[in-house]
């Protein structure tokens, strides 16, 4: 029976370089040092034969160990060093490290570069042995990683966003031989794959699988839904059998899809074969999976001991001049952007924070998202599949190296089962795109995906010219034309231009707005790095603030134009929308101190932006309704005695009040209504109207100073539980400018990340303290399953 080992708890981490072990050995698993059991650990160096100790005796004078030392270069080492930390997975080892004020790293998120080790000994159960497979599974290590196991060098990855799995059923060590021994150097100063923060480390999970000799390969597995209606889904299933064992076996593979039983035709496969399996089947009355209703059948595979369980979804897409299709009806896409990072952890995402962001984005509308601009993780996909997002997934890079290709090889089938994802994008804004030289790679791209994953639709995103200058031959090879920011005035009509000149060339819209903001900030400044919520008047292109109507002022695009360009050009099918949350890098359009950016509909630790409703009001139909500015007059920008209020609602009509006198009551058009109005402390009231009903309210209170924390619990899930803290006055209103420091402790649980959303946040790093930012921060904690963490606060 397939087993899998967790090793994610217990490493040993060391900051920068030391003595790095050889590739390259003269002696088998001879490397010793770090690679191997050390003096007080359990287990040989180095197993010896008695011809090997004879030998070696011979060379040292009868000092086996000098000899050793003296013809493989081993190290002998009896403990780690007081510099080794221990962590557990993931790990991001950047967000440790001091920001620095150095324009070559200012769009990484001003995190300098560096090298680091992990190390990890682990024993195995004593009911295992040498005739099973053993698979060390690394999910991502971010920079280029060498491997070291029990002695030997495994070998070297260079891209972060992809798995390593390595057999070392020929390396490992059984509970009576002693420790087995995984080192691994990590090093981002080899170059960056990303424009933006990365992070460092193992940031993925680790672990050991273990199968029998005769086992299904697991990222063979492949279910496609072939034709779908109300009636019956014919689907088709593929996979293979390997047989390692030194005789032949006589296999039934049983497929069981919500416990209804399947059966494939009985073969024998010869010792150190393999066999390929595949079975159209058809299930009547299905359930097909959407974003509304993300339906997942349970399937398990088994064949002889060796058993695969998948959550698997039925589904069709399609694309055409008039936009997307699932499951045979036209569907808008309402997507974001989205980098794999988040405030606090770095890029150590575990399940649960990938959860809390897919959730708190479904919650105003969104069903689709772009994994930007990489592979989408395995805990991504998971989560798109449970909460129905459709995904667009990404490959890096326009390139056909052999590496990259064999890269985008084993990403497509790790995730081709995924019912979410719809889409594979090629590339993203590729200078050479719509090049001849680059058909060829495109042509190679295309190819391989089409082979491997044939039913998903294949996309660019490409760079847009004023002119709508594309080159046919290059566009040839796609599903889709996918531009970036058609609606942007710095892009002219090109997208327009296109459409005209190519009426027969299906198009999307892959990335829009990248509008400035930032939370509960309603003034720009510079010195801050803040953006007003109202619209900055910071450019995306021009250095400065700048006039209303320059180019790029408040980003490339603000969201009113964003969907007011939708509705006019239905064909691209909707938007996705740049980004969902805010990120680490590129703090544009400032520099330092900014560490972030602010194209976010939410902050770096997901509480809401202002616009973050604004797409609520497009996007769902429940009534609702939002208040912007905050009512506290510090922080507003009051000119003549008036300042802005902006209410977002899908309402019919608004009627705002100031402590109870009414400002008018106002039609709600493009899903919001605008004020100019005499500034008064005190209540700010706001009531949505469908008809003559009140349906919705929304209010701002001026505060006083802040006295107290309130704590909400945004999120608690198996492992991990987000808490909001909010300043308060004595009457228990929010202040929503507090930037109090607050120190925290943390009972039944241990703080793992800590975030204020506050774009210029240069404060040493910390899981103690932190500094609330628009009179808020974000707690992540660690915990056990079924337990409640609770909070010890003090606010300074």
């Amino acid at each position: 029976m397939r087993k899998i080992i967790d090793l994610n708890t217990n490493w040993s981490f060391h900051f920068g370089e030391i003595r790095k072990p050889n590739f390259l050995a003269k002696k088998s698993y001879a490397f010793g040092g770090l690679t191997e059991p050390l003096g007080d650990e359990e287990g040989e160096l180095l197993p010896l034969g008695a011809g090997g100790k004879h030998f070696l005796n011979l060379i040292s004078g009868g000092h086996p160990e000098i000899g050793l030392h003296n013809l493989a270069g081993t190290e002998f080492i009896d403990s780690l060093g007081q510099e080794w930390k221990n962590v557990n997975l993931p790990d991001d080892w950047k967000r440790r490290e001091p920001y620095k004020n150095d324009p070559s790293i200012l769009m990484q998120g001003s995190k300098p570069d560096g090298i680091a080790y992990y190390r990890h000994t682990f024993k195995l159960p004593d009911n295992l042995d040498e005739n099973k497979k053993y698979i060390l599974h690394f999910d991502g290590i971010m920079g280029s990683s060498d491997v070291w196991f029990n002695g030997a060098y495994l070998g070297h990855n260079d891209s972060g966003y992809v798995s390593i799995d390595l057999d070392v059923s020929d390396l490992i060590r059984f509970a009576q031989e002693g420790l087995n021994v995984i080192l691994v150097r990590n090093d981002t100063t080899t170059g960056s794959e990303g424009w933006w923060y990365e992070g460092a480390g193992i940031y993925k999970k680790v672990w050991l699988e273990v199968t029998d000799l005769a086992y299904i390969e697991r990222d063979s597995f492949f279910l496609r839904t072939l034709t779908l209606d109300n009636k019956k889904v014919q689907v088709q299933v593929e996979f293979c059998v390997y047989n390692e064992k030194d005789k032949s076996i006589n296999v039934r593979p049983r497929l069981s899809i919500n416990n209804k039983e399947f059966f494939f035709d009985q073969v024998d496969i010869a010792a150190h074969q393999k066999s390929n399996f595949v079975r159209k089947i058809n299930i009547y009355n299905p359930y097909a999976w959407s974003p509304e209703h993300p339906y997942l059948y349970s399937v398990k595979l088994t064949v002889l001991d060796d058993e695969l369980t998948k959550e698997v979804g039925l589904k069709t897409v399609a694309y055409d001049t008039n936009g997307f299709i699932l499951n045979g009806e036209r569907y808008q896409l309402h997507g974001v952007c989205e980098h794999q990072d988040f405030g606090g952890v770095g890029v150590a995402l575990n399940q649960d924070i990938i959860d809390y962001k897919i959730k708190t984005l479904k919650k105003i509308g969104v069903n689709a998202l772009r994994s930007s601009h990489h592979f989408a993780s395995q805990e991504l996909l998971d989560a798109c599949d449970r909460l129905g997002i459709i995904l667009m997934d990404e490959n890096r890079l326009l390139e056909t190296t052999p590496w990259r290709l064999a890269d985008l090889r084993k990403m497509v089938k790790k995730s081709r089962s995924h019912v979410s994802i719809a889409f594979w994008s090629i590339a993203n804004e590729e200078v050479v795109g719509n090049t001849n030289y680059a058909i060829r790679s495109v042509k190679r791209l295309t190819e391989t995906i089409r082979m491997l994953d044939p039913d998903k639709l294949l996309v660019s995103a490409e760079l847009l010219n004023p002119e709508g200058i594309v080159n046919d031959e290059y566009l040839k090879y796609f599903d889709i034309f996918g531009v970036n920011y058609p609606e942007s005035g710095v892009m002219g009509n090109g997208a327009e231009l296109i459409h005209e000149s190519h009426p027969d060339l299906p198009m999307m819209s892959t990335e829009n707005a990248s509008y400035f903001s930032t939370r509960g900030i309603y003034q720009d400044d510079g010195d801050k790095c803040e953006c007003s919520n109202f619209g900055s008047m910071y450019s995306m292109v021009l250095p400065g603030k700048r006039k209303p109507d320059d180019p790029g002022v408040g980003g490339t695009a603000h969201p009113e134009k964003v969907m007011e360009y939708l509705k006019s050009h239905h064909y691209m099918s909707g938007v996705f929308v740049w980004t969902g949350f805010d990120y680490y890098g590129e703090p544009s359009p400032f520099g330092w101190p900014g560490i972030s950016s602010q194209f976010g509909i939410c902050d770096l630790g997901g509480l809401p932006k202002d616009y973050y409703y604004y797409y609520q009001a497009n996007w769902t139909k429940k009534p609702m309704i939002h208040i912007m500015p905050h009512w506290n007059k510090k922080g507003l920008e009051i000119i003549n005695g008036q300042t802005k209020v902006r209410v977002f609602s899908n309402a019919e009509e608004i009627e705002l009040f100031i402590n109870g006198r009414s400002q008018g009551r106002k039609e709600v058009k493009n899903y919001q209504v605008n004020w100019d109005v005499v500034y008064e402390s005190g209540k700010l009231t706001a009531k949505a109207y469908i008809g003559n009903k009140v349906v919705s309210s929304d209010e701002q209170i001026t505060s006083g100073k802040p006295t107290k924390i309130k704590i909400i619990n945004r999120y608690h899930g198996k492992n991990n539980t987000i808490f909001e803290l909010q300043a308060i006055d004595d009457d228990r209103n929010f202040v929503p400018t507090a930037n109090n420091s607050i120190s925290l402790e943390c009972e039944d649980g241990q703080i793992i990340g800590l975030t204020n959303g506050d774009p210029s946040d240069v404060s040493p790093y910390s899981l103690s303290e932190i500094k609330l930012f628009s009179g808020k921060a974000i707690v992540i904690i660690e915990h056990k399953e079924h337990t409640s963490p609770k909070l010890q606060l003090k606010i300074k």
